[in-house]
């Protein structure tokens, strides 16, 4: 699939339009909402001032109807002065036209001296069930289905002589047909209609007919609705009821917010214009033409060592030019680098995606294992699995796992991995996992090392390594069979000379008893001395070969009396300083170390000291820095500078053909460094034993202890 490719031109053009369009957007919506905000703020105020208005206008109802209970109060308390019923006085008020009820409540009784068309009896019975303080009350009544808004006004009559309340007067309006009230709120208040509603029930209007929308504005405050707007206000009554008072008034202000808002629009339409033509000269200018110009530069830098930039307006672009050539140049030194590193090395590369199963091997990858091309590869995906020796495949794999685990760095390896021609051949391999934010792994990347001729080369090594092994094991087993002859010599002589002599008693027939006893009886630890000299000679070349915990000194002092007798008849003079050190590994082995380096000593002490000269062999152990120290010196005067970096070659040998194959200090520093993890070196010392100054080698053994 071929992705649809775009100009910079382009992008910025559409990027400018997108951004100014959101811009405009913004501010438009931003604007708008501004002017809605400061409108609800004005138009809250307006109808705030309505409703104070209204109370204005209510408080001078209630004005009138307390001056109208208690002029008509100040008549029935002065009375008995005139000649005059109470009903002559009440029909000469004047007042008495204003309201719409008039009653007395005295001595429990109610009397009505209501002039109005209602059914006044059967509301003021309804009221007197109401529990109304004296003064001011609104309050609604239902009476056959019909409710009635009633402002009513209460005085006590007190009766002059005794200070008592004779009676109580009453005196109301009822709102259903006091159209005065409510239009006088519409006119003063500036309004298109005023409605009063007590729940469902239209109470009273200055319009011809009920509001037909009022439960969809009954638990609303403010409500637009074309050019109207509508201000609903509860009012709670004196009886815990409440009414709602709805206020229409025309919408004037959000024709002017249209018509504000279209003259904004243009205006902002304008500014979208000239802002889109100036951006668009000026990122074209300064930052689009630059940039091709430096796309440009770095696609032909690519490929041209020799391209010239061309500078621009802008300073960094051209800063970044110069930096992107010498980047370029640096990549492309790095990338030869590389390939003829590659190329040196003859490692084959190798890449795997993790994720997609795709893989790629690099030419010398393919020529190590026969194949021309990756092409000839079937399978790609399981090529490793079915390559891989069956032998070496599970513990491979294991490594693999531990290392896409996390625990190991790179992953490390040697195996045999089968070519084209059906043949295995040994690589090694080392690779690293790279992973996702997440942690799981997604590639691989790693080279291999065509190992056949090393590992074949190692095992010939190893077959020669175990010969010279076996040479110098024989060498030892002559240089062994040598000090057992030392050690048999005397014994078999004291055997010899005791069976002569009673041979000669025998044959003289001399009858010597108790000496025949003791004689026979030296001659049976004689044999036991050299039975034993046997069991530890055999113990020496047959040794266990499984590692065990053993102790220095012991092993040491039990094994030296073997050869004893082939330096104590140089003169030679063992002098040893032993602790019970306990390590592990083979013992043998490391006596057969011990035993080569001291034989070497008493070669050169052989050879280079006279017969009035003073002998020595030193030997001493110690722990430090948690490993066991062995040092072996002798005073024969140290070994030449010209030979000392040789002593450890296989087969070098400073003694004659016939008393030396070079192999024993090759073998003991095998020994150490193999078996026992340790290190064997020497060097040549200056010390005082005795009061006499001496020079001689120090070969110093360090094996960890408790190291397998």
């Amino acid at each position: 699939m071929i992705r649809k490719k775009f100009s910079l031109t382009i992008i910025n053009s559409f990027s400018i339009i997108i951004f100014l369009i959101v811009l405009s957007f913004g501010i438009s919506i931003w604007a708008y909402f501004s002017t809605e905000k400061v409108l609800d703020y004005n138009l809250r105020q307006y109808f705030n001032q309505t409703v104070n208005l209204t109370k204005i206008i209510v408080d001078n109802e209630k004005d009138n109807l307390d001056e109208i209970t208690f002029k008509i109060s100040k008549l029935l308390a002065n009375m008995e002065e005139k000649d005059k019923s109470i009903e002559d006085l009440i029909d000469d008020s004047t007042s008495t036209d204003q309201v719409d009820l008039l009653y007395l409540e005295k001595d429990n009784q109610l009397i009505d001296y209501s002039n109005s068309l209602f059914d006044t009896q059967a509301i003021i019975s309804l009221i007197s069930k109401e529990n109304l303080n004296i003064g001011n009350s609104f309050l609604v009544i239902t009476h056959k289905d019909e409710k009635f808004l009633i402002l009513l006004s209460s005085k006590r009559i007190i009766d002059e002589k005794t200070g008592r309340v004779s009676a109580r007067l009453y005196a109301g309006k009822i709102l259903n047909d006091n159209f005065s009230l409510v239009n006088s709120i519409k006119i003063n208040a500036s309004l298109v209609e005023v409605y009063i509603y007590y729940k469902d029930d239209l109470i009273a209007t200055t319009a011809k007919d009920a509001l037909i929308d009022f439960n969809s504005i009954r638990n609303k405050e403010i409500v637009k609705k074309e050019n109207i707007l509508y201000f609903n206000k509860r009012v709670e009554l004196d009886n815990k009821d409440f009414i709602n008072v709805i206020f229409i008034t025309n919408n004037s202000t959000i024709s002017l917010l249209k018509n504000d808002f279209i003259k904004a629009g243009v205006i902002l339409f304008l500014f979208v214009v000239v802002s889109f033509s100036f951006l668009y000269v000026f990122t074209n200018r300064y930052f689009i033409e630059p940039f091709s110009k430096l796309l440009n530069f770095a696609k032909e830098a690519k490929d041209n060592k020799l391209v010239l930039y061309e500078q621009s307006n802008i300073l960094e672009f051209d800063n970044f030019a110069i930096n992107l050539k010498s980047i370029i140049d640096e990549l492309r030194e790095v990338k030869e680098q590389y390939a003829r590193a590659i190329e040196g090395v003859q490692d084959g590369l190798w890449d795997l995606d993790l994720v997609t199963g795709n893989a790629y091997y690099s030419r010398r990858y393919l020529e190590m294992l026969g194949y021309n091309s990756q092409d000839e590869i079937i399978d790609i995906k399981n090529f490793w699995k079915r390559s891989v020796h069956k032998s070496d495949y599970k513990k491979t794999l294991r490594k693999l796992s531990n290392h896409l685990k996390g625990e190991t760095s790179f992953y490390e390896d040697n195996y045999r991995f089968k070519s084209k021609n059906g043949s295995y051949k040994w690589l090694r391999i080392r690779g690293k996992v790279f992973f996702d934010i997440e942690g799981k792994p997604i590639r691989m990347t790693g080279f291999h090392t065509d190992i056949d001729e090393v590992i074949k080369l190692q095992k010939d090594n190893q077959k020669k390594e175990q010969m010279i092994y076996q040479q110098s094991k024989l060498a030892s087993m002559g240089e062994m069979i040598g000090n057992i002859a030392h050690q048999w010599r005397q014994p078999l002589n004291v055997i010899s000379t005791i069976s002569s002599s009673q041979i000669m008693q025998i044959e003289l027939k001399i009858d010597k008893k108790e000496e025949t006893i003791k004689d026979l009886n030296k001659i049976v630890d004689t044999v036991q001395y050299l039975s034993t000299i046997i069991d530890k000679f055999r113990n020496f070349f047959n040794p266990n070969k499984e590692l065990e915990k053993f102790n220095i000194e012991d092993i040491i002092k039990e094994n030296i009396e073997i050869f004893e007798t082939s330096y104590k008849s140089y003169g030679i003079n063992l002098i040893t300083k032993l602790e019970p050190i306990e390590i592990i590994g083979y013992k043998f082995e490391l006596m057969q170390v011990v035993i080569n380096i001291i034989n070497n000593a008493k070669d050169a002490i052989q050879s280079r000291l006279s017969s009035e000269d003073k002998k020595y062999i030193f030997m001493k152990n110690y722990i430090e820095e948690e490993k066991a120290i062995i040092k072996i010196s002798d005073n024969a005067g140290g070994i030449r500078k010209n030979i000392k970096e040789k002593i450890y070659e296989p087969y070098f040998t400073t003694k004659h053909k016939s008393q030396g194959t070079g192999l024993g200090l090759y073998m003991s520093s095998e020994i150490i460094k193999k078996h026992f993890k340790g290190q064997l070196y020497n060097e040549t010392i200056e010390y005082e034993y005795e009061d006499v100054k001496y020079k001689g080698e120090e070969f110093t053994i360090v094996i960890p202890i408790n190291v397998k």
